[in-house]
């Protein structure tokens, strides 16, 4: 399994070693690198997909120091840097559009334009912080768990119950103290909303409609903070994991995107 070391962490990732331009790929919080394997099976064999497992999440063993979405950019940087690719489309679900956002703003050379998917660029208000501290209590204390892992794929991923059922599975086996640091840097991150402006590549958005998460709103208030050319697309029927239940439209999207960017 690939790895690469970078500041605090080992960092895993997949590459799907196409040929073709790079779409680099931060997973959503609770989720790991597997959430963009149809992503990476859909773009073959024209474009180049890599997914990295964030800090906290899947396969990427970091070492219980308090880290924040800056220090993940640079991981996903090292994961670039290691592979010898300077040039990159860089992309995420929600915590991993904070982290794309963030990569952008450290090499914005390197960034040929970004893929935000029911992310945002502001900091949750207090009672947003409130609130998501009492899922992660929950979420490190509930017995039994089963019923809020249930809880949280329907609202999260929606789709089919096999669908969902893969993320189920992976928490239920998990060891749920991981997410404490990650949480932290969640919870706690800061704004990038003012720094964004200073962006000029292009961008597409992608919202789920029913995601609870990022509103309509929030996501149109993106679009206009960023500096750059900016879409933003709603996939009907879909919540947060827009790209695992919606993906053949998602991979349309990016195909479309991706195909029209200079070269």
């Amino acid at each position: 399994m690939p790895f690469v070391s970078s500041a605090g962490a080992k960092v895993h990732y997949t590459d799907t070693e196409a040929d073709g331009p790079v779409l680099v790929l931060s997973h959503g919080f609770f989720l790991d690198e597997e959430m963009f394997a149809r992503q990476g099976a859909g773009l073959a064999p024209d474009y180049r997909v890599i997914a990295v497992d964030a800090r906290g999440h899947g396969l990427t063993e970091d070492y219980r120091d308090p880290f924040t979405y800056w220090d993940l950019a640079e991981d996903v940087w090292a994961v670039l840097d290691e592979l010898g690719i300077d040039e990159v489309v860089a992309g995420g679900m929600s915590q991993g559009g904070y982290t794309a956002l963030r990569m952008a703003l450290q090499q914005p050379a390197r960034v040929r334009a970004l893929v935000l998917m029911g992310t945002s660029a502001e900091p949750y208000d207090a009672a947003e912080r409130e609130r998501y501290r009492g899922i992660m209590r929950a979420w490190m204390e509930s017995t039994p768990f089963h019923p809020l892992a249930a809880m949280i794929a329907k609202t999260m991923i929606g789709g089919t119950p096999a669908e969902q059922q893969l993320w189920i599975t992976k928490w239920c086996n998990a060891d749920r103290s991981r997410l404490r640091l990650a949480a932290d840097c969640l919870i706690e991150r800061d704004s990038v909303a003012a720094a964004i402006g200073d962006l000029s590549c292009p961008a597409l958005l992608v919202r789920g409609e029913h995601d609870q998460a990022e509103s309509h709103a929030d996501m149109t208030a993106l679009a206009a903070q960023l500096g750059g050319p900016a879409r933003l697309h709603t996939v009907a029927g879909a919540t947060h994991g827009a790209n695992i239940t919606h993906a053949a439209q998602v991979n349309s999207l990016l195909r479309e995107f991706l195909d029209a960017l200079p070269a």
